[in-house]
């Protein structure tokens, strides 16, 4: 069991869960992950360590909630209550080299996994600008950017009536690829490094492939075990089939193939919004 040291909402759809992990905040580095089971018979979701404590035994997650899982964790978990299962750390860490000028770029709640990253490049000698592209009452982590990183920069905007996730989503990508070329244009970079919904991603990548700089890209298939047993998290890199979970989550941006990444990261939509309707139902006593 992991004890859930603190919880608060940090804004709107954003939790944060300091819980107790020695085992993980032992040997987790900037980029890995962690599979969490909050619940008997519950799924496993990844989560992404945000910071952590190696001698206290502490990590700190951040969910958005987006489905039936996060939204019960938010709704039926209170401190000192436990977690039943934290696997990891999982994935391969982050390339943490001195590379000069960075431009990081977290795409929604996508900051969440680019911050410890973020911080790592900076005390490893880079000059790190850091990039929020999200509405307005999710930013998230700015008092912690800007402690940690040598600039930080959000871009936020207002939610317009009537949208959903996508035109949300399509918002972002717009913003980020039009501040990414605003940026490049006017400065130079030597390594960009993204993460957020795949779409988003792209737009981004297709601005900086323009100006021929190395980019890293995060990416978040779906993903069940995260150990590379159920292969759903598979993508394309270089031509090649890789597993988001053991040889991700992290890859060269030039070589993934985008299009068929966003086609998958939807193969599950239908079920998940049902999932969540049945226990909104639950919540309504129906």
């Amino acid at each position: 069991m992991y004890r859930i040291l603190e919880k608060k909402k940090i804004a709107p759809k954003h939790v944060m869960y300091r819980i107790e992990a020695p085992h993980v905040a032992k040997k987790v580095q900037p980029g890995q992950f962690v599979i969490v089971r909050a619940f008997p018979n519950g799924e496993r979701i990844p989560l992404t360590p945000v910071i952590w404590d190696r001698e206290e035994g502490w990590i700190v997650l951040i969910t958005f909630i987006r489905g039936k899982t996060t939204m019960r964790m938010a709704n039926e978990l209170k401190p000192g209550d436990a977690i039943l299962n934290v696997a990891g750390p999982l994935g391969n860490p982050a390339p943490i080299e001195k590379f000069g000028r960075v431009l990081a770029i977290g795409l929604s709640a996508g900051i969440v996994e680019v911050f410890p990253i973020a911080k790592a490049l900076q005390e490893a000698g880079n000059d790190v600008t850091a990039l929020h592209v999200t509405p307005k009452p999710m930013v998230i982590l700015k008092d912690e950017f800007e402690k940690a990183v040598s600039r930080h920069l959000v871009e936020g905007f207002d939610i317009q009536e009537g949208w959903g996730t996508k035109e949300i989503v399509d918002e972002i990508a717009k913003r980020g690829a039009e501040r990414a070329r605003k940026l490049l244009s006017e400065e130079h970079f030597d390594f960009i490094l993204t993460v957020g919904p795949a779409g988003a991603q792209k737009a981004v990548f297709e601005v900086v492939k323009e100006f021929g700089i190395p980019m890293h890209a995060d990416l978040h298939p779906i993903m069940v075990d995260g150990t590379g047993m159920c292969g759903s998290c598979r993508v394309t890199v270089g031509g090649e089939v890789k597993f988001a979970c053991i040889d991700g989550p992290g890859f060269d941006a030039y070589q993934v193939d985008w299009d068929e990444l966003i086609h998958r990261v939807g193969f599950y939509t239908d079920m998940e919004r049902r999932a969540l309707e049945e226990y909104l139902k639950s919540l309504r006593g129906e």
